[in-house]
């Protein structure tokens, strides 16, 4: 007298849904700002440069090792100090788009200033990008008044109209250029920046990397912005060295910084960041169908089973309806892997055909 329980489903579709928001913090306690020596081994923020695969030391990323002759962009950030910005957890899902940060920090001066940083990726400018050394879901951060875009060629074509980083639109921001994407040799010097007047993090020669260049045919960032931990992290030392410390304020106290402390310092004025927030959901659309003579029989006490096993051992169809309450879906181990409750019970006689359209986000 059993009644078929299980069915497979009629379809099942995968997507990948993206949705994204504009997110903003103003000057205030929403942005606290933290200096990180690696040369100090008493303090607690060193951690930092190994929780975010910054070089630890020096000869981590030293001058003329191989990843540094093939990627002198990133020897740039092997500095000494460093100074990490959280974005508050509540600011952003799964991940901040690359693309579109802009980031005011406090700069200091007669009275307290101010520069612009924004965000881009190396080679082509997308929403993320990955780096041999620093690892996954990067961008890189870049400052106008520290160093303007590349404006040379690379694969032959002009960068000329690259002058500067912070454009209207986000998504019109040039790329970054890396030093290995100078091919054919037909690119080397032609950037028109001179290499006197570019504002390095580590000082090169002229003749670095290689004797055939003038030494500085890329792009030097000032931090590096990790997307989906949601830190900012400021490297190039004309930003680091002149946080206006004693400006600012404690967070736990809120008390003005008299002391100069350098942890967990937030500034009132002159520190805002705004960024494109990234939620991406995986969501699989089920179709469930009961066809007549499906799903029939039911163990609810309210069911008359003496009647309805009647009709079954008649091999008549004058079943009583049933209602149905929860839909359970199943894996191919048999491992009940969801359930769904219907808002309230659905009928279901016979000879009725019911559909169920369901979602489940994963």
């Amino acid at each position: 007298m059993a009644t078929q329980i299980y069915k497979p489903v009629t379809s099942t579709i995968s997507t990948r849904q993206e949705t994204s928001a504009l997110k903003v913090i103003t000057a205030g306690s929403g942005l606290t700002y933290s200096l990180c020596d690696r040369a100090s081994l008493t303090e607690k923020n060193t951690n930092y440069f190994v929780s975010f695969n910054l070089p630890v030391s020096y000869d981590s990323l030293p001058s003329g090792s191989t990843l540094a002759l093939s990627n002198p962009e990133t020897f740039q950030i092997n500095v000494d100090k460093v100074v990490v910005v959280p974005i508050p957890r509540e600011y952003y899902s799964e991940i901040i788009d690359g693309r579109s940060i802009t980031f005011t920090v406090p700069q200091s001066g007669f009275t307290m200033s101010s520069k612009t940083i924004v965000s881009s990726t190396y080679t082509t400018l997308q929403k993320k990008q990955t780096n041999a050394f620093l690892g996954n879901n990067l961008a890189f951060l870049f400052c106008d008044e520290i160093n303007r875009p590349y404006t040379g060629k690379t694969g032959g074509n002009s960068h000329s109209a690259n002058t500067t980083w912070n454009t209207p639109y986000y998504s019109n921001r040039p790329a970054a250029v890396p030093y290995s994407i100078l091919v054919p040799a037909t690119d080397v010097n032609t950037d028109q920046r001179p290499f006197s007047a570019q504002n390095q993090a580590i000082t090169v020669t002229p003749t670095y990397p290689t004797n055939t260049n003038q030494g500085y045919n890329y792009d030097i960032p000032v931090g590096i912005a990790c997307l989906d931990k949601g830190f900012m992290i400021l490297t190039h030392p004309k930003i680091v060295n002149n946080i206006p410390w004693d400006q600012g304020f404690e967070e736990i106290t809120n008390a003005p910084n008299i002391g100069a402390g350098t942890s967990n310092i937030y500034f009132n004025t002159n520190s805002t960041i705004n960024f494109i927030d990234i939620n991406i959901n995986y969501i699989t659309a089920v179709v469930c169908i009961a066809l007549p003579a499906e799903f029939f029989f039911t163990n609810n006490p309210s069911w008359d089973i003496a009647k309805n096993a009647l009709e079954f051992n008649n091999n008549t169809n004058n079943y009583d309806p049933l209602y149905i309450t929860e839909i359970g879906l199943y894996n191919l181990k048999n491992e009940l892997i969801a359930i769904a409750k219907t808002s309230e019970p659905v009928l279901k006689g016979y000879t009725d055909i019911i559909n169920f359209s369901l979602e489940i986000d994963v």
